[in-house]
C-alpha cells in the first residue's frame, strides 16, 4: 500500500503552451506554481503566470532546461513539493527521475524503472514482446559499428528507417530507399541522435510506406491499475513530426481499436507502469499493427483525448502522484463526439517546412465554445532560434468528424496571425483537401500530394483590398497624429485635386492604392480596380470597411516597412512598403550558398579546395531542435567558407562560395 503524499507546491520544469497548460490545472487544484526561464524566456507569458519564477540559465537547452540540478535547487530554493517535466526537455529522463526522488521532491511522471526500460527503444521492443505485443520486424543488437549496421540493413531490406533508441519527435531518424544512401544517412542519425539525447545507438526498422500511426493515451496508477483512454490518429506528419492529430481514427473498427487497446494495456504492464504515458503503433492496410515504443510523458496532442473523454489528464497525473487510485475503472471510460487537433508552427511549408523567426504582431484567436488554443504567445510575442517553433495547438470538437473538420477550418480561417510566416494556410488546404476530408490516408500523405504545400495566389480583388485597408489605417493613423491644418489631406500633394498615393509590394508585384478622400468616404483606384470605401468601424486591431456596398473585416498590423493584412477570405498577406527612393541592389554572389533559416552551424562538412557533387552535404545548420543539411546543387569547387562550427547565424547569411564546374 502506498502512502499518499499532498502535494501544495509544484516546479513547472519547461516552458510555453504545456507549462501554462499545467499551471492552468494547478490553480484548479488550489496547488501553487514555479516556473522556471533561460535568459530566452525572461518575459515569456508562462514566467508571467507562474506565482514564482526562478532565473536558471543561458539562451541554450543545455545552459538551462536540461541542467538537472539547476532545476531541482530551484525547487528546493522554492519549496516546492513536486515537479512536472511537461514534454521534451527532462520529462523522459530516468536520472532525473531518480534525483527528484532522491531529494525528497514527487517526480510527476512514471517510476524512473519504467522511464528507463522503456526509453530505450530497444529494450523497449524486447519487453513488450514476452507480453505477446507485436513488434516490427528489423535489428536492436548491441554492435552499433557502422558496418554492422550497413550490413544488419541489408538483410532487413528496403525501405528501411534508422532510429535513435534513445530519443523521439523526428530526431536521429532516417527512412533510407537505397543502399547508395545507407552509409551517409547511418552517419548523419548518429550525430544527430548523439547531439539531441547524448547516445548514438540506432535501430534498424522495416519502414512501411503505407503504415498509419496509431497511439494509445494510457495512464497507470502505483496500485497497479492501468486503463486506456482510447487511441489518437496521428498519420499527418511533416518531417517525421506531427501536425494534425484526432480521435476517434477514421482508419479502426471496434474489433481492431479493441485488440490495439489490449496491446497497449499489455505494453503497460510490462513494466508496471504507473502515470501518463503513450503507446504508439502502426497500422498497415492489412489492418496489422506493430508497436512502435512508448512515451513516458504528457503527450503533444493530449488535449484530444482530454476532449473526447472530458478528463483533465494533468491532475490525474498530480493525483496519481500523490499515491491515488485512478478514480474510475476502464468500463466508466466513454469517448464521445470527434476531437481533431492542428499545430501552429512559425514555419515555411511552402520552403520544405524550414523554421522562422520573428515578432508576432497579432494573434487573434477566432473565440466559440467548439474550440480551444494551448498557447505560451501572445501578440508581440517573438518566436526565436532556440526553442521548437510552434506557436499554438487549436484543438476543435464536433459530433462527428464532418463537423469537426469544418468547425477547424472555420476558425483557422477566422484566426489572425500576423507578423511571420506560418503554417496556417497550408493547414487550411490540408483540412479541406478530399483524400484527408474522407479519412484516406497514411504517413505519407504530404509527400504523396505536392500541391498542398504549392503557395496560394490571392486574386486581384483580394490583393486590391488587402493594399487597400493597409493605406486607409496609415491614413487613420495619420489622422490622428495631425497637430494642425486640419482641412489639407494627410499626405497632401501640392494638387488639391489628385488623389493620393500609396505603393505596397506584394512579392513582385507592385500595387499601387490612389484615393481621394471625399463626403466621409474614399474613391479608390488599385490597378483596373475602382472601388467607393467607406469606414464602418476601427479598433485597435480592426478595421470594418463597406467595399461598394459589402462589408469586410480586415485585420492590419503595420512596421517599419512592412504592412501585415489579414483578409476575411484569404487569410494574411505581408506588402512591402515601396522606397520613395530607389535602393542600391543587393550584391549577388554568384556561387554563393546563403543560411534559409536562423540557427546554429553544427558541422563544416567540407574545406577550401574540395570537389563536391550536386547532393553533396555542405554544412548543416541546427534551428528549432532541427538538423537540416545544406547540400550543393551542382558539381563544383569549394572556393570559400565564411562560417565556424558553434557560431549562430541569421537567415540569409552568406556561408559558402563555390565554383562552379564548367559545362562541357
Amino acid at each position: 500500500m502506498y502512502n499518499q503524499r499532498s502535494i501544495n507546491k509544484i516546479l513547472v520544469a519547461n516552458r510555453g503552451e504545456i507549462a501554462i497548460r499545467i499551471m492552468q490545472t494547478c490553480q484548479d487544484m488550489g496547488i501553487s506554481t514555479v516556473a522556471i526561464f533561460s535568459e530566452a524566456d525572461e518575459n515569456a507569458l508562462f514566467v508571467k503566470q507562474a506565482d514564482e519564477a526562478v532565473r536558471i540559465g543561458g539562451h541554450q537547452p543545455n545552459e538551462s532546461y536540461l541542467v538537472m540540478d539547476k532545476v531541482i535547487d530551484a525547487a528546493k530554493r522554492t519549496g516546492a513539493d513536486a515537479i512536472h517535466p511537461g514534454y521534451g526537455f527532462l520529462s523522459e529522463n530516468a536520472l532525473f527521475a531518480t534525483k527528484c526522488n532522491e531529494a525528497g521532491i514527487i517526480f510527476i511522471g512514471p517510476k524512473p524503472e519504467a522511464i528507463e526500460a522503456l526509453g530505450d527503444k530497444k529494450r523497449s521492443k524486447q519487453l513488450v514482446q514476452k507480453f505477446n505485443v507485436p513488434t516490427v520486424p528489423g535489428y536492436d543488437g548491441d554492435d552499433q559499428s557502422t558496418d554492422n549496421l550497413a550490413k544488419q540493413a541489408e538483410k532487413v531490406g528496403y525501405p528501411l528507417l534508422l532510429k535513435a533508441s534513445a530519443g523521439g519527435g523526428g530526431k536521429g531518424m532516417r527512412i533510407v530507399r537505397e543502399s547508395k544512401n545507407l552509409l551517409k544517412e547511418i552517419d548523419a542519425a548518429k550525430r544527430e541522435s548523439k547531439s539531441a539525447f547524448g547516445d548514438d545507438t540506432l535501430l534498424i526498422e522495416r519502414y512501411f510506406d503505407d503504415a498509419r500511426h496509431i497511439e494509445f493515451q494510457i495512464f497507470g496508477d502505483q496500485h497497479g491499475n492501468i486503463v486506456h483512454l482510447f487511441e489518437r490518429e496521428c498519420s499527418i506528419q511533416r518531417r517525421y513530426q506531427k501536425i494534425i492529430e484526432e480521435s476517434p481514427s477514421p482508419a479502426l473498427t471496434p474489433d481492431l481499436r479493441e485488440k490495439m487497446a489490449t496491446a497497449a494495456i499489455n505494453a503497460a504492464r510490462s513494466v508496471g507502469y504507473d502515470n501518463a504515458g503513450t503507446v504508439e503503433f502502426i497500422l498497415d492496410k492489412k489492418g496489422e499493427f506493430y508497436f512502435l515504443e512508448v512515451n513516458t510523458r504528457l503527450q503533444v496532442e493530449h488535449p484530444v483525448t482530454e476532449t473526447i473523454t472530458g478528463l483533465d489528464l494533468v491532475r490525474l497525473q498530480i493525483e496519481v502522484a500523490e499515491g491515488k487510485p485512478i478514480p474510475f475503472a476502464q468500463a466508466d471510460v466513454v469517448a464521445s463526439g470527434h476531437a481533431v487537433e492542428c499545430r501552429l508552427y512559425a514555419e515555411d511549408p511552402y520552403n520544405n517546412y524550414l523554421p522562422v523567426t520573428g515578432t508576432i504582431r497579432h494573434f487573434l484567436p477566432y473565440e466559440s465554445d467548439a474550440m480551444r488554443y494551448d498557447t505560451g504567445v501572445v501578440s508581440g510575442s517573438v518566436i526565436d532560434v532556440f526553442y521548437d517553433p510552434m506557436i499554438a495547438k487549436v484543438i476543435a470538437y464536433g459530433s462527428d468528424r464532418t463537423e469537426a473538420l469544418r468547425i477547424m477550418s472555420n476558425a483557422l480561417r477566422k484566426t489572425t496571425l500576423t507578423g511571420l510566416t506560418t503554417n496556417k494556410s497550408f493547414l487550411i488546404e490540408v483540412l479541406n483537401d478530399n483524400g484527408f476530408a474522407i479519412g484516406d490516408f497514411d504517413t505519407r500523405y504530404l509527400d504523396q500530394h505536392p500541391a498542398l504545400t504549392k503557395p496560394r495566389i490571392p486574386s486581384t480583388a483580394v490583393l486590391a483590398e488587402s493594399a487597400t485597408a493597409a493605406a486607409i489605417a496609415l491614413w487613420l493613423y495619420r489622422e490622428a497624429d495631425r497637430q494642425t491644418m486640419g482641412s489639407i489631406p494627410s499626405g497632401w500633394r501640392n494638387s488639391f485635386y489628385r488623389g493620393q498615393v500609396q505603393a505596397y509590394n506584394w512579392k513582385e508585384e507592385q500595387l499601387s492604392v490612389e484615393y481621394r478622400y471625399i463626403s466621409n468616404q474614399f474613391n479608390v483606384k488599385v490597378g483596373n480596380t475602382e472601388a467607393i470605401v467607406k469606414i464602418v468601424a476601427t479598433d485597435e486591431t480592426t478595421l470594418v470597411l463597406e467595399w461598394n456596398g459589402l462589408r469586410k473585416r480586415f485585420v492590419v498590423s503595420p512596421g517599419e516597412t512592412t504592412t501585415w493584412v489579414h483578409h476575411p477570405e484569404f487569410g494574411e498577406l505581408e506588402l512591402k512598403d515601396v522606397p520613395r527612393y530607389p535602393e542600391a541592389e543587393i550584391e549577388n554572389v554568384p556561387g554563393a550558398y546563403k543560411a534559409p533559416m536562423p540557427g546554429q552551424i553544427v558541422q563544416v562538412l567540407v574545406k577550401p579546395g574540395d570537389a563536391v557533387k550536386a547532393g553533396d552535404g555542405l554544412l548543416v545548420i541546427n534551428s528549432m531542435k532541427m538538423e537540416n543539411t545544406i547540400e550543393a546543387f551542382e558539381d563544383g569547387t569549394v572556393e570559400e567558407i565564411y562560417v565556424e562550427a558553434n557560431g549562430f547565424i541569421e537567415a540569409d547569411t552568406l556561408l559558402l562560395k563555390l565554383n562552379p564546374t564548367e559545362k562541357v
